[in-house]
Protein backbone atom coordinates (compact mmCIF):
# COMPACT_ATOMS: atom_id res chain seq x y z
CA UNK A 1 0.00 0.00 0.00
CA UNK A 2 2.74 2.58 0.75
CA UNK A 3 4.36 1.80 -2.63
CA UNK A 4 1.00 2.25 -4.38
CA UNK A 5 0.55 5.62 -2.65
CA UNK A 6 3.98 6.73 -3.85
CA UNK A 7 3.15 5.72 -7.41
CA UNK A 8 -0.13 7.66 -7.24
CA UNK A 9 1.61 10.80 -6.01
CA UNK A 10 4.25 10.43 -8.71
CA UNK A 11 1.58 10.12 -11.41
CA UNK A 12 -0.02 13.35 -10.21
CA UNK A 13 3.27 15.21 -9.79
CA UNK A 14 4.72 14.28 -13.21
CA UNK A 15 2.39 16.47 -15.34
CA UNK A 16 2.88 19.38 -12.94
CA UNK A 17 6.66 19.08 -13.21
CA UNK A 18 6.40 19.06 -17.01
CA UNK A 19 4.29 22.23 -16.86
CA UNK A 20 6.84 23.88 -14.59
CA UNK A 21 9.61 22.97 -17.01
CA UNK A 22 7.74 24.72 -19.84
CA UNK A 23 7.21 27.98 -17.94
CA UNK A 24 9.57 30.89 -18.39
CA UNK A 25 11.44 29.75 -15.28
CA UNK A 26 13.74 28.06 -17.81
CA UNK A 27 14.42 31.23 -19.77
CA UNK A 28 18.11 32.09 -20.23
CA UNK A 29 19.68 34.22 -17.51
CA UNK A 30 20.34 37.07 -19.94
CA UNK A 31 16.59 37.71 -20.30
CA UNK A 32 16.17 38.85 -16.68
CA UNK A 33 18.45 41.94 -16.96
CA UNK A 34 16.69 42.76 -20.24
CA UNK A 35 13.30 42.71 -18.50
CA UNK A 36 14.48 45.03 -15.74
CA UNK A 37 16.19 47.36 -18.22
CA UNK A 38 12.83 47.72 -20.00
CA UNK A 39 11.18 48.37 -16.62
CA UNK A 40 13.68 51.16 -15.85
CA UNK A 41 12.95 52.77 -19.21
CA UNK A 42 9.23 52.59 -18.40
CA UNK A 43 9.82 54.31 -15.05
CA UNK A 44 11.54 57.21 -16.80
CA UNK A 45 8.88 57.76 -19.46
CA UNK A 46 5.81 57.42 -17.20
CA UNK A 47 5.75 61.17 -16.24
CA UNK A 48 5.03 61.98 -19.90
CA UNK A 49 1.78 59.96 -19.82
CA UNK A 50 -1.70 61.27 -19.02
CA UNK A 51 -2.56 61.84 -15.37
CA UNK A 52 -4.73 58.74 -15.08
CA UNK A 53 -1.83 56.52 -16.21
CA UNK A 54 0.63 58.26 -13.90
CA UNK A 55 -1.81 57.75 -11.02
CA UNK A 56 -1.88 54.03 -11.77
CA UNK A 57 1.91 53.81 -11.72
CA UNK A 58 1.98 55.84 -8.49
CA UNK A 59 -0.20 53.18 -6.85
CA UNK A 60 2.06 50.47 -8.26
CA UNK A 61 5.09 52.23 -6.76
CA UNK A 62 3.29 52.74 -3.46
CA UNK A 63 2.39 49.08 -3.10
CA UNK A 64 5.86 48.06 -4.25
CA UNK A 65 7.27 50.17 -1.40
CA UNK A 66 4.85 48.60 1.09
CA UNK A 67 5.67 45.16 -0.32
CA UNK A 68 9.39 45.74 0.20
CA UNK A 69 8.66 46.57 3.84
CA UNK A 70 6.50 43.50 4.38
CA UNK A 71 9.10 41.43 2.54
CA UNK A 72 11.50 42.17 5.39
CA UNK A 73 9.05 40.79 7.93
CA UNK A 74 7.59 37.86 5.98
CA UNK A 75 10.14 37.05 3.29
CA UNK A 76 13.38 37.55 5.20
CA UNK A 77 12.47 36.94 8.84
CA UNK A 78 9.58 34.52 8.23
CA UNK A 79 7.13 36.37 10.51
CA UNK A 80 3.60 36.20 9.07
CA UNK A 81 2.14 39.68 9.57
CA UNK A 82 -1.49 40.25 8.53
CA UNK A 83 -1.77 43.64 10.23
CA UNK A 84 0.68 45.56 8.07
CA UNK A 85 -1.97 48.15 7.27
CA UNK A 86 -1.59 49.41 10.86
CA UNK A 87 1.84 50.88 10.06
CA UNK A 88 0.56 52.32 6.78
CA UNK A 89 -2.24 54.03 8.72
CA UNK A 90 0.20 55.26 11.39
CA UNK A 91 2.31 57.14 8.84
CA UNK A 92 -0.75 58.63 7.15
CA UNK A 93 -2.36 59.81 10.40
CA UNK A 94 0.85 61.32 11.78
CA UNK A 95 1.05 63.55 8.70
CA UNK A 96 -2.70 64.15 8.59
CA UNK A 97 -3.25 65.04 12.26
CA UNK A 98 -0.40 67.56 12.31
CA UNK A 99 -0.90 69.17 8.90
CA UNK A 100 -4.66 69.09 8.11
CA UNK A 101 -6.38 72.44 8.91
CA UNK A 102 -9.48 70.69 10.32
CA UNK A 103 -7.37 68.70 12.79
CA UNK A 104 -7.36 69.84 16.46
CA UNK A 105 -3.56 69.50 16.48
CA UNK A 106 -2.91 71.46 13.31
CA UNK A 107 0.13 73.71 13.41
CA UNK A 108 1.61 75.73 10.54
CA UNK A 109 5.01 75.21 12.14
CA UNK A 110 5.15 71.57 11.01
CA UNK A 111 6.54 71.36 7.48
CA UNK A 112 5.92 68.14 5.59
CA UNK A 113 9.65 67.44 5.54
CA UNK A 114 9.62 67.46 9.37
CA UNK A 115 6.58 65.22 9.50
CA UNK A 116 7.97 62.62 7.08
CA UNK A 117 10.86 61.43 9.30
CA UNK A 118 8.60 61.82 12.34
CA UNK A 119 6.07 59.46 10.76
CA UNK A 120 8.81 56.94 9.91
CA UNK A 121 10.17 57.08 13.47
CA UNK A 122 6.74 56.70 15.10
CA UNK A 123 5.99 53.84 12.71
CA UNK A 124 9.17 52.06 13.80
CA UNK A 125 8.19 52.60 17.45
CA UNK A 126 4.73 51.13 16.79
CA UNK A 127 6.44 48.15 15.16
CA UNK A 128 8.49 47.54 18.29
CA UNK A 129 5.41 47.88 20.50
CA UNK A 130 3.66 45.29 18.34
CA UNK A 131 6.67 42.99 18.31
CA UNK A 132 7.18 42.86 22.08
CA UNK A 133 3.97 40.98 23.00
CA UNK A 134 4.02 38.65 19.97
CA UNK A 135 7.65 37.49 20.22
CA UNK A 136 6.74 34.01 21.58
CA UNK A 137 4.15 33.43 18.83
CA UNK A 138 4.73 31.71 15.50
CA UNK A 139 2.82 30.79 12.36
CA UNK A 140 -0.97 30.99 12.49
CA UNK A 141 -1.04 32.42 16.02
CA UNK A 142 1.21 35.30 14.99
CA UNK A 143 -0.96 35.93 11.91
CA UNK A 144 -4.16 36.13 13.98
CA UNK A 145 -2.66 38.48 16.56
CA UNK A 146 -1.23 40.86 13.95
CA UNK A 147 -4.53 40.80 12.06
CA UNK A 148 -6.27 41.89 15.25
CA UNK A 149 -3.70 44.63 15.77
CA UNK A 150 -4.43 46.05 12.34
CA UNK A 151 -8.14 46.15 13.10
CA UNK A 152 -7.47 47.77 16.50
CA UNK A 153 -5.64 50.66 14.83
CA UNK A 154 -8.50 51.17 12.37
CA UNK A 155 -11.13 51.11 15.12
CA UNK A 156 -9.08 53.53 17.25
CA UNK A 157 -8.92 55.95 14.33
CA UNK A 158 -12.69 55.59 13.95
CA UNK A 159 -13.55 56.12 17.63
CA UNK A 160 -11.02 58.84 18.52
CA UNK A 161 -13.07 61.47 16.71
CA UNK A 162 -11.59 64.28 18.82
CA UNK A 163 -8.17 63.47 17.37
CA UNK A 164 -8.85 62.02 13.91
CA UNK A 165 -12.32 63.38 13.04
CA UNK A 166 -13.58 59.78 13.10
CA UNK A 167 -15.38 58.58 9.98
CA UNK A 168 -15.46 62.13 8.59
CA UNK A 169 -11.70 61.94 8.04
CA UNK A 170 -9.11 64.64 7.55
CA UNK A 171 -9.05 66.90 4.48
CA UNK A 172 -6.51 69.21 2.82
CA UNK A 173 -3.47 67.44 4.20
CA UNK A 174 -0.27 69.47 3.95
CA UNK A 175 1.66 69.05 0.71
CA UNK A 176 5.47 68.77 0.45
CA UNK A 177 7.15 72.15 0.00
CA UNK A 178 9.72 72.38 -2.81
CA UNK A 179 10.07 76.17 -2.95
CA UNK A 180 13.85 75.81 -2.69
CA UNK A 181 13.95 73.88 -5.96
CA UNK A 182 11.50 76.38 -7.45
CA UNK A 183 13.78 79.29 -6.53
CA UNK A 184 16.67 77.52 -8.24
CA UNK A 185 14.58 77.20 -11.39
CA UNK A 186 14.54 73.39 -11.27
CA UNK A 187 10.76 73.09 -11.00
CA UNK A 188 7.78 75.15 -12.05
CA UNK A 189 5.93 74.65 -8.75
CA UNK A 190 6.64 75.50 -5.13
CA UNK A 191 4.72 72.51 -3.73
CA UNK A 192 4.20 68.90 -4.77
CA UNK A 193 0.59 69.21 -5.88
CA UNK A 194 0.24 67.17 -9.07
CA UNK A 195 0.37 63.48 -9.78
CA UNK A 196 3.63 63.62 -11.74
CA UNK A 197 5.52 65.09 -8.76
CA UNK A 198 4.03 62.53 -6.40
CA UNK A 199 5.06 59.80 -8.83
CA UNK A 200 8.64 61.05 -8.67
CA UNK A 201 8.42 61.03 -4.86
CA UNK A 202 7.23 57.43 -4.66
CA UNK A 203 9.85 56.27 -7.18
CA UNK A 204 12.60 57.90 -5.10
CA UNK A 205 11.16 56.32 -1.94
CA UNK A 206 10.91 52.90 -3.61
CA UNK A 207 14.52 53.01 -4.81
CA UNK A 208 15.71 54.15 -1.37
CA UNK A 209 13.81 51.31 0.32
CA UNK A 210 15.10 48.85 -2.27
CA UNK A 211 18.69 49.92 -1.61
CA UNK A 212 18.32 49.69 2.18
CA UNK A 213 16.55 46.32 2.18
CA UNK A 214 19.02 44.87 -0.35
CA UNK A 215 21.94 45.89 1.84
CA UNK A 216 20.22 44.49 4.91
CA UNK A 217 19.55 41.20 3.14
CA UNK A 218 23.26 40.76 2.34
CA UNK A 219 24.44 41.84 5.80
CA UNK A 220 24.82 39.98 9.08
CA UNK A 221 21.31 41.15 10.03
CA UNK A 222 19.85 39.62 6.87
CA UNK A 223 21.61 36.32 7.47
CA UNK A 224 20.29 36.27 11.02
CA UNK A 225 16.75 36.87 9.71
CA UNK A 226 17.13 34.01 7.26
CA UNK A 227 18.34 31.72 10.03
CA UNK A 228 15.30 32.64 12.15
CA UNK A 229 13.01 32.03 9.18
CA UNK A 230 14.44 28.57 8.53
CA UNK A 231 14.56 27.36 12.16
CA UNK A 232 14.24 29.73 15.09
CA UNK A 233 15.31 27.14 17.66
CA UNK A 234 18.43 26.27 15.70
CA UNK A 235 19.21 29.98 15.25
CA UNK A 236 18.91 30.53 19.00
CA UNK A 237 21.19 27.56 19.56
CA UNK A 238 23.78 29.11 17.24
CA UNK A 239 23.91 32.18 19.48
CA UNK A 240 21.63 34.50 17.51
CA UNK A 241 19.65 36.89 19.71
CA UNK A 242 16.27 36.07 18.16
CA UNK A 243 14.41 38.61 20.30
CA UNK A 244 16.59 41.44 19.08
CA UNK A 245 16.49 40.49 15.40
CA UNK A 246 12.75 39.85 15.35
CA UNK A 247 12.15 43.29 16.84
CA UNK A 248 14.47 44.75 14.23
CA UNK A 249 12.44 43.07 11.50
CA UNK A 250 9.16 44.41 12.89
CA UNK A 251 10.51 47.93 13.33
CA UNK A 252 12.15 48.03 9.87
CA UNK A 253 9.00 46.81 8.12
CA UNK A 254 6.84 49.19 10.15
CA UNK A 255 9.06 52.18 9.32
CA UNK A 256 8.75 51.42 5.60
CA UNK A 257 4.99 51.00 5.90
CA UNK A 258 4.75 54.37 7.69
CA UNK A 259 6.85 55.94 4.91
CA UNK A 260 4.29 54.73 2.37
CA UNK A 261 1.44 56.13 4.46
CA UNK A 262 3.18 59.50 4.84
CA UNK A 263 3.44 59.82 1.04
CA UNK A 264 -0.06 58.47 0.39
CA UNK A 265 -1.82 60.95 2.72
CA UNK A 266 -0.93 64.19 0.87
CA UNK A 267 -1.37 62.46 -2.50
CA UNK A 268 -4.95 61.40 -1.82
CA UNK A 269 -5.56 64.60 0.24
CA UNK A 270 -8.05 62.77 2.44
CA UNK A 271 -7.69 59.97 4.97
CA UNK A 272 -10.38 58.11 6.89
CA UNK A 273 -10.46 54.80 8.80
CA UNK A 274 -12.15 53.04 5.87
CA UNK A 275 -9.04 53.70 3.79
CA UNK A 276 -7.05 51.30 5.99
CA UNK A 277 -9.00 48.07 5.89
CA UNK A 278 -7.74 44.49 6.04
CA UNK A 279 -7.81 44.37 2.23
CA UNK A 280 -4.68 46.56 2.12
CA UNK A 281 -2.72 44.01 4.16
CA UNK A 282 -4.03 41.16 2.02
CA UNK A 283 -3.04 42.93 -1.21
CA UNK A 284 0.47 43.62 0.04
CA UNK A 285 0.92 40.05 1.30
CA UNK A 286 -0.45 38.63 -1.97
CA UNK A 287 1.96 40.60 -4.12
CA UNK A 288 4.88 39.46 -1.95
CA UNK A 289 3.84 35.79 -2.30
CA UNK A 290 3.13 35.97 -6.04
CA UNK A 291 6.29 37.92 -6.77
CA UNK A 292 8.51 35.71 -4.63
CA UNK A 293 9.19 36.04 -0.92
CA UNK A 294 12.62 37.42 -0.08
CA UNK A 295 13.03 38.89 -3.58
CA UNK A 296 13.06 42.59 -4.40
CA UNK A 297 12.36 42.01 -8.10
CA UNK A 298 9.45 39.75 -7.20
CA UNK A 299 7.79 42.47 -5.13
CA UNK A 300 7.88 44.88 -8.09
CA UNK A 301 6.48 42.22 -10.45
CA UNK A 302 3.73 41.32 -7.96
CA UNK A 303 2.77 44.98 -7.60
CA UNK A 304 2.53 45.41 -11.38
CA UNK A 305 0.23 42.37 -11.61
CA UNK A 306 -2.00 42.83 -8.55
CA UNK A 307 -2.24 46.62 -8.50
CA UNK A 308 -1.53 47.74 -12.06
CA UNK A 309 -3.75 45.26 -13.89
CA UNK A 310 -6.99 46.00 -11.91
CA UNK A 311 -6.48 49.74 -12.43
CA UNK A 312 -5.79 49.18 -16.12
CA UNK A 313 -8.99 47.19 -16.56
CA UNK A 314 -11.04 50.18 -15.42
CA UNK A 315 -9.64 52.64 -17.99
CA UNK A 316 -11.85 53.76 -20.86
CA UNK A 317 -8.80 53.28 -23.11
CA UNK A 318 -8.82 49.60 -22.16
CA UNK A 319 -12.45 49.33 -23.28
CA UNK A 320 -11.54 51.00 -26.60
CA UNK A 321 -8.81 48.42 -27.22
CA UNK A 322 -11.02 45.49 -26.23
CA UNK A 323 -13.80 46.73 -28.53
CA UNK A 324 -11.57 45.82 -31.48
CA UNK A 325 -11.90 42.16 -30.49
CA UNK A 326 -15.68 42.10 -30.59
CA UNK A 327 -15.51 39.45 -33.34
CA UNK A 328 -14.13 37.01 -30.74
CA UNK A 329 -17.13 37.57 -28.47
CA UNK A 330 -19.56 37.21 -31.38
CA UNK A 331 -18.02 33.87 -32.32
CA UNK A 332 -18.20 32.61 -28.76
CA UNK A 333 -21.81 33.79 -28.46
CA UNK A 334 -22.74 31.84 -31.59
CA UNK A 335 -21.29 28.71 -30.02
CA UNK A 336 -23.17 29.40 -26.78
CA UNK A 337 -26.43 29.96 -28.68
CA UNK A 338 -25.92 26.62 -30.43
CA UNK A 339 -25.35 24.84 -27.12
CA UNK A 340 -28.46 26.48 -25.65
CA UNK A 341 -30.53 25.39 -28.65
CA UNK A 342 -29.41 21.77 -28.36
CA UNK A 343 -29.26 21.28 -24.58
CA UNK A 344 -31.69 23.96 -23.27
CA UNK A 345 -29.09 24.98 -20.67
CA UNK A 346 -29.75 28.72 -21.17
CA UNK A 347 -26.09 29.71 -20.81
CA UNK A 348 -25.36 33.44 -20.60
CA UNK A 349 -23.68 35.07 -23.59
CA UNK A 350 -20.71 37.40 -23.43
CA UNK A 351 -21.36 41.16 -23.18
CA UNK A 352 -20.06 43.56 -25.86
CA UNK A 353 -16.26 43.65 -26.01
CA UNK A 354 -16.03 47.25 -24.78
CA UNK A 355 -17.54 46.10 -21.47
CA UNK A 356 -15.07 43.28 -20.93
CA UNK A 357 -12.72 45.55 -18.98
CA UNK A 358 -15.49 46.53 -16.54
CA UNK A 359 -16.53 42.88 -16.13
CA UNK A 360 -12.95 41.77 -15.53
CA UNK A 361 -12.52 44.55 -12.98
CA UNK A 362 -15.73 43.43 -11.25
CA UNK A 363 -14.56 39.82 -11.01
CA UNK A 364 -10.87 40.58 -10.52
CA UNK A 365 -10.69 38.74 -7.19
CA UNK A 366 -11.83 35.52 -8.87
CA UNK A 367 -9.23 36.06 -11.58
CA UNK A 368 -6.48 36.76 -9.07
CA UNK A 369 -7.50 33.75 -7.00
CA UNK A 370 -7.10 31.54 -10.07
CA UNK A 371 -3.82 33.31 -10.86
CA UNK A 372 -2.56 32.65 -7.34
CA UNK A 373 -3.39 28.94 -7.64
CA UNK A 374 -1.68 28.73 -11.05
CA UNK A 375 1.47 30.43 -9.77
CA UNK A 376 1.61 28.23 -6.68
CA UNK A 377 1.40 25.14 -8.94
CA UNK A 378 3.72 26.25 -11.72
CA UNK A 379 6.09 28.44 -9.70
CA UNK A 380 5.66 27.66 -6.00
CA UNK A 381 8.56 29.93 -5.09
CA UNK A 382 6.99 32.95 -6.88
CA UNK A 383 7.73 34.76 -10.13
CA UNK A 384 11.16 36.05 -9.10
CA UNK A 385 12.16 34.09 -5.98
CA UNK A 386 15.31 34.80 -4.05
CA UNK A 387 18.21 32.48 -4.83
CA UNK A 388 17.97 30.66 -1.52
CA UNK A 389 14.22 30.02 -1.72
CA UNK A 390 14.55 28.89 -5.33
CA UNK A 391 17.12 26.31 -4.27
CA UNK A 392 14.81 25.13 -1.47
CA UNK A 393 11.89 24.54 -3.85
CA UNK A 394 14.05 22.83 -6.48
CA UNK A 395 15.39 20.38 -3.89
CA UNK A 396 13.38 17.18 -4.45
CA UNK A 397 12.00 15.21 -1.49
CA UNK A 398 13.56 12.00 -2.84
CA UNK A 399 17.00 13.36 -2.00
CA UNK A 400 15.91 13.91 1.58
CA UNK A 401 14.07 10.63 2.14
CA UNK A 402 16.22 8.19 0.16
CA UNK A 403 17.84 5.59 2.37
CA UNK A 404 21.30 4.03 2.02
CA UNK A 405 22.06 2.20 -1.20
CA UNK A 406 20.70 -1.28 -1.32
CA UNK A 407 18.06 -0.78 1.40
CA UNK A 408 14.41 -1.65 0.73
Amino acid sequence: MPERGKLGRAAIAAPIERLRARTWERLPDWTHPLIWFALCILVLVVPTFDDIWVRMFFLVGLYATLGLGLNVVVGMAGLLDLGYVAFFATGAYVVGILSAPDSPHYSAFFSYWYLLPMAVGIGALVGVLLGLPVLPLRGDYLAIVTLGFGEIIRILALNMSDQTNGSSGLFEIGRPDISYLHNLGLTGRSTVDNVQYFYVMIVIAAFAVWFVTSRLRDSRVGRAWEAIREDEDAARGMGINTTRYKLMAFSTGAAIGALGGAIYAPFIDFIAPNSFSLLVSINVLALVIIGGMGSTQGVVAGSLILIGVPELLQFSETADVLSKFDWVGQGVNQVIDGINAVTHLDLSTLPPAEKWGAKLALYRFIIFGALLVAIMVLRPSGLFPSRRRKMEFEHTPEHETAGPAGTA
